[in-house]
């Protein structure tokens, strides 16, 4: 079940990361090639003025994308830490990359995402778009923002391999605990 948990975690960890890339691009997708429909809203409010709209809004929808997803992670990563005080016989290497990784979530969920979220709607539309200090400052909030992330998913691949390795070595005592005590009293001898 831990082993589950993880994957879930890294999977949509990988997921979300597939979500804020495509949200990034969807603003100039839609204006590259718009429906009738849209071409004509596009046309009434101008070009500049329909791109500053739809980032703003993709930048809104990733921004609580992740505030969800944060928000799934602390549950999620608490509920791991219990299984993995279960099924590791209380080793302490997992439970610290399990807090790790906790910590690096919470860190993002309590410090970064609200900052990045001012910042980010203060530079969503001018004259904020246009200084460059504004600009500077969520570059480097998402710069850290995605180095966390980054981590978070390193120290979640340390922990897979932990658990593989140690379920792989701990079946491989079983087997050899059942052959040195195997029953040979069928054997006529």
């Amino acid at each position: 079940m831990a082993a589950f948990l993880l994957g879930v975690w890294i999977g949509c960890s990988l997921f979300m990361s597939a979500v804020a890339v495509e949200n990034n691009r969807s603003p100039n997708l839609v204006l590259n090639g718009p429906i009738e429909p849209a071409g004509k809203i596009v046309q009434a409010l101008g070009l500049e003025q329909a791109r500053l709209l739809l980032a703003h809004l993709a930048a809104e929808q990733t921004r609580l994308y992740f505030s969800l997803w944060e928000s799934v992670e602390i549950p999620l990563a608490l509920l791991l830490a219990g299984f993995l005080f279960l099924a590791t016989q209380r080793r302490i290497l997992p439970l610290v990359l399990c807090g790790l990784m906790l910590a690096l979530v919470l860190f993002e969920h309590f410090a970064i995402s609200p900052e990045l979220a001012y910042r980010g709607r203060a530079t969503d539309f001018p004259p904020g778009s246009a200084a460059f200090g504004a600009q500077a400052r969520v570059w480097a909030l998402n710069q850290v923002y995605a180095g966390l992330e980054t981590t978070k998913l390193v120290v979640g691949g340390i922990l897979a391999s932990y658990l593989f390795f140690f379920r792989t070595r701990r079946h491989t005592r079983k087997e050899a605990d059942l052959v040195g005590r195997a029953d040979h009293s069928h054997a006529g001898g």
